[in-house]
Parts: C-alpha cells; structure tokens; sequence
C-alpha cells in the first residue's frame, strides 16, 4: 500500500473501503466550507458515493490514471491530496482539507511530496494546478511551491449557481 509520512502525526495513503464512513463524515461536517470550491457536494449524499468514489480511484490508481491519497491526522481523516488526471508526462493536481486544520501547512508538504513522487517515480515532466481565481489560499500553495500562473481560464467551472474563472499553475521538473 502506497503511504507517506508528511510528518510525525499526518500520513498520506491510498484510501480502503473501510475508510467510506469516516470520509463521509468528514465532509458532511465540512460540507458548508467546501461548498466555496468543491462542485461535487450535490452528487456526494451517502457513504455508498464515497465508496463509489474509493473504487473508482482505487482502478485509476491500478490503471495508472490517477493518484488519490487520503490524509489523514494520527488516525483522523482530515482531507486529500491527488493527481486527479495522470496523462502521459503530466499530472493534474488536487485538494482539500477539513476547514479546523488549515493554516498548517499541511498540504504545501503533502503537495510537495505528491510532486516529487511524480518527477521522480513517475517520470512526469510537467504538473499544473487549477483553482478558482478567488480561491486565495490555493493560490498561495501553488506559488510557494513554485508553480508559475501560465493564464486564466474564464469561465472553466460550473459552481452550483454560477461561474468560476480559473487560474492554471504549471511546475516542470
């Protein structure tokens, strides 16, 4: 089983069907926050979706399509971090994080580690991040990373009421 130490309490790993309940919880007791930029939420009702949603990361893992980790604090489930879309030599990334543990820096390291293993295991040569042009504190993970913004996409996401613009962030190994 693919699992990273972030550091001596957050852990990275592939998530298991027993994980569906806790996820669920997670997000049912997140679910106004991640409204902001999550456009799933509507579809996301029943720990059955979440198991749905394990299986299929679990065969994009087994194809070589994507990577999705849950993160976890000790033994509390506390958000995610992917390659949403492995194609060829690039990589799309995503994440979250419950709301009470932001500001720890928590997913600048665990993006950080997502990338390396992609440069270095996966042989990757370019990984980009999207995220709304409102979304401040996803801005800041890809410039500390030292993602360069290469253009705004208008328009690139439906939020369950209305538009969002994206900006496209690239890192090349």
């Amino acid at each position: 089983m693919l699992k990273w130490q972030i550091d001596e309490r957050i852990m990275a790993r592939k998530f298991t069907l027993s994980d569906a309940a806790s996820v669920f919880a997670v997000i049912e007791h997140n679910r106004t926050y991640l409204r902001q930029w999550m456009p799933w939420l509507d579809q996301t009702t029943s720990v059955a979706h979440i198991e749905q949603f394990i299986q299929k990361a679990q065969e994009g893992y087994a194809n070589g399509t994507n990577l999705i980790l849950g993160l976890w604090n000790d033994k509390q489930y506390i958000g995610v971090v992917s390659f949403n879309k492995i194609d060829g030599a690039s990589a799309e990334i995503g994440y979250w994080i419950s709301e009470d543990t932001q500001g720890q820096g928590i997913i600048r390291r665990a993006v950080k580690l997502l990338i390396e293993y992609g440069f270095q295991d996966l042989n990757l040569v370019t990984v980009n991040i999207q995220c709304a042009t409102n979304n401040l504190k996803s801005h800041a993970v890809a410039q500390r990373l030292g993602f360069t913004q290469v253009k705004t996409i208008p328009n690139n996401e439906w939020l369950y009421d209305h538009y969002v613009d994206h900006a496209l962030y690239v890192l090349s190994r």
